[in-house]
């Protein structure tokens, strides 16, 4: 019980932080926005070595319920959920994307190659477009997208493949490691381009685990 809490107060100390830290006009735009997806993901994340499954379904549960009931009544006005200028439904997303992965895999390190694709991968390409991408700009379905912040979702996924697969050396064979790192990359790059108002938090964890689950039972 006690790792559930802190579970729990460290996502809500996370959110604290980035309003903080928006009121202190440190962050603000996509770089607030982000720092709450780049933080709280990469520590649900991690998740699987602190609490069991089904803890994290539940607090994933509790995650969607409180952001789904704050959109409503708004009793939380904290920047790190509320953002009243960009309506997506990312948080949410990203809640149900850890319940999703705790529900269809067991494998400990799946879980983070998954979390970790929707958290970094997605926060820094926002991030980076944002800041450096308005020369090359492109729309998808009306959403706007920049080539500098496709390229950065492709190479941080690319790391994050590179690292994490070394972990499950005994079960994802050489030729399917260098077959994931040369495919999945770009194919992640994909479904964030075509997904809008958030979804690609839900998308870009679930095609994670469908490759890797095939390429661990090929």
């Amino acid at each position: 019980m006690l790792a559930v809490i802190s579970c729990l107060m460290g996502v809500f100390a996370l959110v604290v932080i980035a309003d903080i830290l928006w009121r202190a006009k440190i962050l603000k735009g996509e770089n607030q926005r982000k720092f709450t997806h780049v933080t709280v993901g990469t520590f649900a994340a991690f998740w699987p070595w602190i609490i069991s499954w089904r803890q994290i379904q539940l607090i994933a549960l509790a995650m969607a319920v409180v952001v789904l009931i704050n959109r409503r009544v708004q009793f939380l006005h904290l920047r790190g959920i509320h953002k009243k200028e960009r309506e997506t439904y990312g948080d949410v997303m990203m809640a149900l994307a850890i319940f999703m992965c705790a529900t269809l895999t067991t494998n400990k390190v799946f879980f983070a190659l998954a979390i970790l694709n929707m958290a970094l991968a997605d926060g820094f390409a926002a991030v980076i477009g944002a800041n450096f991408g308005k020369p090359w700009r492109y729309k998808v379905f009306h959403q706007p997208k920049t080539v500098i912040g496709s390229m950065t979702f492709w190479f941080v996924s690319l790391c994050i493949f590179a690292v994490g697969l070394l972990f499950v050396h005994d079960i994802i064979s050489f030729s399917h490691y260098i077959l994931l790192l040369i495919l999945l990359p770009p194919i992640l790059t994909i479904v964030e381009n075509v997904t809008g108002l958030g979804e690609d938090n839900l998308f870009v964890p679930l095609v994670v685990l469908i490759a890797l689950n095939a390429a661990q039972m090929s």
